[in-house]
């Protein structure tokens, strides 16, 4: 079964939130100053919805790059008891990350002897 798209794609999805959220808290920022855009009023919810969404990619684009840090740092364990022993941690890990994570942790329990 295929991962859902907002696994696969996680880095990205994250980064257009965080371009779109700038974008609108621009736009909103501008509406109220006067400055090049008059949106007739939204400009207050534009700049509001500007700052979730930016919030919002912050937080996401910060837990994935931990969730990819942790799986480097857990998947370059040279211990096999070690890495039995965080296995359950290293899987959910992965499942959390793309497919390539997947096939990585598949190559290391193959190199270390693990079903």
């Amino acid at each position: 079964m295929p991962k859902p798209f907002n696994v696969e794609r996680g880095l990205e999805l994250s980064v257009l939130t965080i371009v779109l959220g700038a974008a609108l808290l621009f736009l909103g920022i501008s509406d109220a100053l006067d400055w090049a855009v008059d949106l007739k009023g939204w400009g207050f919810y534009a700049g509001a919805v500007g700052v979730i969404a930016l919030i919002v990619g912050v937080i996401w684009i910060i837990s994935i790059i931990q969730r990819m840090k942790k799986f480097d740092v857990l998947i370059k364990e040279k211990s096999k008891a070690v890495f039995v022993r965080s296995l359950d941690d290293i899987e959910y890990t992965a499942w959390r990350l793309p497919a390539r994570y997947d096939a990585l942790l598949a190559q290391k329990k193959k190199d270390m002897g693990v079903k």
